[in-house]
């Protein structure tokens, strides 16, 4: 089913009215907005209270409306880090869809981002993410890797450099 899109300064002016005061109902009904779509924004706004207790009037532009859609794991900053990071490892070594994984929830642990249990328990990000992750990237083609009678070029050293990059951005 689809939700009408909504006006996100209406939404941002009834989650400030609420935050300010106004009940939920009412909120509702002088915004003609449906009460679950005001608790879902309220929720989301649970740290913003009024600047000063007296006029408890809150200011609608520190009020954040959520865009529609799935959330994600990662920031579309953090995908596109991502992104080159798997795309540097596929043209150096060669990477399978199970190792790109991996990689994906290595750097959810090493950016300590919540990620779903599903992560933890496989240690590599789901398929269905992949399968997602690699519709948003397109550009990214991964190949299998080949035998090369080079010394494996140290991945570990690889990897604990490429880090120390991404993190010293």
């Amino acid at each position: 089913r689809k939700t009408p899109k909504r006006d996100p300064a209406v939404l941002r002016a009834a989650v400030a009215a609420m935050k300010s005061g106004t009940s939920l109902r009412a909120a509702s009904s002088i915004f003609e907005i449906p009460r679950s779509t005001l608790l879902l924004h309220r929720r989301n706004n649970e740290s913003i209270i009024p600047d000063d207790p007296e006029t408890p009037e809150v200011d609608i532009n520190n009020v954040e409306i959520s865009p529609i859609g799935y959330k994600t794991v990662f920031t579309q900053d953090q995908e596109s880090v991502l992104e080159q990071f798997l795309k540097v490892a596929n043209d150096h070594f060669g990477l399978t869809s199970k190792q790109a994984r991996s990689l994906a929830y290595q750097y959810v642990k090493h950016i300590n981002v919540v990620a779903p249990f599903s992560w933890h328990r496989d240690e590599m990000a789901g398929l269905e993410w992949f399968r997602s992750f690699k519709a948003r990237h397109p550009k990214l083609n991964l190949t299998k890797p080949e035998g090369t009678n080079s010394d494996a070029m140290n991945v570990a050293e690889f990897f604990t450099n490429y880090f120390s990059v991404v993190k010293a951005e």
